[in-house]
């Protein structure tokens, strides 16, 4: 099996790994779903980070004020995620799943920004 091969496999068994410790922190009669959804379970996005670069192209995503996003991002080298405009700072240590909730509490659209490698990732959209 060739290097980038075995790199993605890592990553991907660390973010399942990271998803499912995140499940099981969870209290039991804690709410795992979007209620406007019938109760359905709603999958956290999981974004792979690789020297600086989100793995898949970019991560847009659109939440109403006063709604936080969750997350997951797995990055193999230490770095933090910037949230421009709202407030966001979150240290990705490396080599490591990081759960990510930023409250959206300032309309319009804000980037989603690598601190050390100042790489734009994507963007939050928030409306009212």
């Amino acid at each position: 099996m060739n290097k980038r091969a075995l790199v993605y496999l890592g990553l991907a068994s660390a973010t399942l790994a990271g998803a499912y410790l995140y499940v099981q922190s969870l209290p039991p009669d804690a709410p795992t779903g979007n209620p406007t959804q019938g109760g359905a379970a709603q999958a956290l996005e999981s974004l792979s980070i690789v020297n600086g670069s989100l793995t898949t192209g970019t991560f847009n995503t659109t939440v109403r004020k006063g709604q936080s996003i969750q997350f997951l991002v797995h990055s193999n080298q230490t770095d933090s995620l910037i949230v421009e405009g709202l407030d966001a700072r979150v240290a990705l240590p490396g080599n490591q799943t990081t759960l990510v909730s930023i409250a959206a509490n300032s309309l319009g659209t804000h980037a989603i920004e690598l601190d050390l490698s100042g790489t734009t990732i994507g963007s939050i959209e928030v409306t009212p």
